[in-house]
């Protein structure tokens, strides 16, 4: 009764809220996209320029430190005479000056003696913050450890202006370390060459020396274990929020970009909330006014779709009484005139439509008897003079399917009553044929209670027998009868030459054409027989099989007890 008014229903319900939804859901798409371009990028793109940046910066000065040592060990001099010696110091800072170029500004040289004292270089004294160097700790010992390779770190002091980067090899003769290279590169000078972005910039080296950010500073000059690692994350600090990613560069440095989200976090959130709410809102807005629309129609829909479904079962004086507020009286108005003319014009067609479906099944059940009953006659009388025992067999199972035939009193009989009498006549045929013929069955047992009509496959039968002889003159048939989800199939198959192709499309066109023409038998007499009986979605299919022969298909309904399955 309700069925309309819920469908009704779930329909308003589906195109009023999914607006809304799709509303709700692309802003909410629109912020994670803002989120991705102006955070998640922005600071992946920040990131690696720095990280670029840094590499760049530590690639160059070891080639510079390598160079100026290659020209240490091609020349070699003695510390203390360069210490001592004006003219020393002079060739050695010619011979560095080529290195010492414009590419990158701010960039000092220096060399030194094993207690970190200026030898010659860019100045006279170390930079500030720079002058207690000595080999006991920091860059000058890791070059004593290690004095042919390259190292780098940050040092001074924890103001970013007076924090650098130092790059710096050990300066030997005869395998002895007697000095070192130190190029300084100042932390504001290394913030220009990076042109530092949006985002705050991290630079901590392997030993946890650290350059301040450029644009957030932290307190007490060191970096929070929050910040410390190379995964991209949310992190919390200091009552503010920060997306975090980091790399590894050469050296061990750890490049951090972070970039400030508090207050964009906060309009998402706020957009977020007011899309959230504003779905929450529309809801039951929605379903008042679904249910204020619907309940009215819907009861004139419920009394119109009851009308038809009674007119479906066959009752033609079921009344319709629609409100006029529902706009519908043009519908009851042709509903009142449709029933009254359908039940005068069934009334009139009847007896008459009946009349002629009963005659021409009649007819078609006819057309059986006669040619089966020649095509036995003529096999009796060729066993008549072959084999009299046989012939008189032959003569018995033919009495039986005459009385079984001709029994016009019954249509539809069980499968198993009808394979039993179907059986006789195969037996007549094997005994024509003797072992040319093999006739096997594989019959679902489910399917043996179904009610089907009369001798309805017992045609395809007779077709296989007559046309399904393989090269060798051997006959072939298989009966096989199949219960679907809804349908009975019985397949009768042989393994004949089968038909040629103009022969199966002819074939085809009639079965399409359904046409009652009295000339026409065999298959096309099923098909028409069992459509007249049970209606179109029920007939014959013919296939031809790969490798030869054909397969006749008779799809019929499940009838037991005189009821159709539904």
């Amino acid at each position: 009764m309700h069925q309309f008014q819920d469908e009704l229903r779930q329909a308003l319900w589906k195109y009023a809220l999914l607006p809304v939804l799709l509303l709700t859901v692309a802003g909410l798409l629109l912020i994670m996209g803002s989120w991705q371009h102006y955070v998640v990028e922005d600071n992946a793109r920040h990131r690696q320029q720095l990280v670029s940046g840094i590499q760049l910066l530590l690639e160059d000065g070891e080639k510079r430190v390598d160079r100026i040592a290659e020209q240490w060990e091609t020349h070699p001099r003695s510390i203390e005479k360069i210490q001592h010696d004006g003219k020393s110091r002079a060739e050695i800072m010619a011979a560095v000056y080529p290195e010492m170029d414009n590419t990158v500004p701010g960039l000092e040289f220096y060399l030194l003696d094993t207690q970190g004292k200026v030898l010659a270089g860019t100045r006279n004294q170390l930079p500030t913050g720079l002058q207690d160097l000595s080999e006991e700790w920091g860059i000058l010992k890791r070059m004593v450890k290690s004095p042919d390779e390259m190292q780098a770190e940050l040092a001074g002091y924890s103001h970013r202006m007076n924090r650098y980067l130092l790059m710096g090899k050990a300066l030997k003769t005869a395998g002895k370390v007697e000095g070192f290279i130190l190029l300084v590169l100042p932390g504001d000078a290394l913030q220009n060459q990076l042109n530092g972005g949006k985002q705050d910039a991290i630079l901590l080296d392997q030993y946890d020396n650290l350059l301040f950010p450029w644009n957030q500073q932290l307190a007490g000059g060191k970096v929070p274990a929050v910040f410390r690692h190379n995964k991209a994350s949310l992190v919390h600090y200091d009552q503010q929020l920060y997306y975090s990613t980091g790399q590894v560069v050469g050296h061990g440095f750890l490049v951090l970009s972070v970039t400030p989200v508090t207050n964009l976090l906060s309009r998402y959130v706020l957009g977020a909330g007011f899309l959230v709410a504003l779905f929450i809102l529309m809801v039951p807005i929605i379903g008042v006014s679904v249910l204020r629309e619907s309940r009215g129609k819907a009861k004139s829909i419920d009394e119109l779709v009851e009308a038809f479904a009674a007119v479906k079962t066959g009752d033609w004086t079921h009344p319709l009484n629609l409100q006029p507020s529902s706009g519908l009286a043009v519908v009851q108005e042709a509903y009142e005139h449709m029933t009254r003319s359908l039940q005068e014009l069934m009334k009139k067609n009847e007896e008459e439509a009946k009349a002629s479906v009963i005659s021409e099944i009649r007819q078609l059940e006819s057309q059986f008897n006669p040619h089966f009953l020649f095509n036995t006659l003529e096999n009796i009388k060729f066993m008549v003079k072959l084999d009299s025992d046989a012939a008189m067999r032959m003569i018995k199972s033919l009495s039986k399917l005459l009385r079984y035939s001709i029994n016009n009193t019954v249509r539809r009989v069980s499968l198993a009553d009808d394979l039993a009498y179907v059986r006789g006549y195969v037996e007549i045929q094997q005994l024509r044929f003797s072992n040319r013929l093999d006739y096997r069955e594989n019959v679902d047992p489910n399917s043996l209670t179904c009610e089907i009509p009369k001798l309805i496959f017992q045609p395809a039968l007779e077709n296989a027998v007559k046309y399904g002889a393989d090269a060798k003159g051997r006959i072939t048939i298989s009966l096989e009868a199949e219960l679907g989800e809804d349908m009975l199939q019985i397949h009768v198959r042989d393994r004949g030459r089968g038909m040629d192709a103009e022969t199966f499309a002819r074939l085809q066109a009639l079965l399409d054409s359904e046409e009652n023409d009295s000339v026409h038998m065999g298959v096309y007499n099923i098909h028409r027989r069992i459509r007249l009986m049970y209606g179109k979605p029920y007939g014959v299919q013919v296939k031809q099989r790969e490798g030869g022969g054909t397969e006749v298909v008779l799809v019929l309904p499940i009838i037991r007890g005189g009821r159709k399955k539904c």
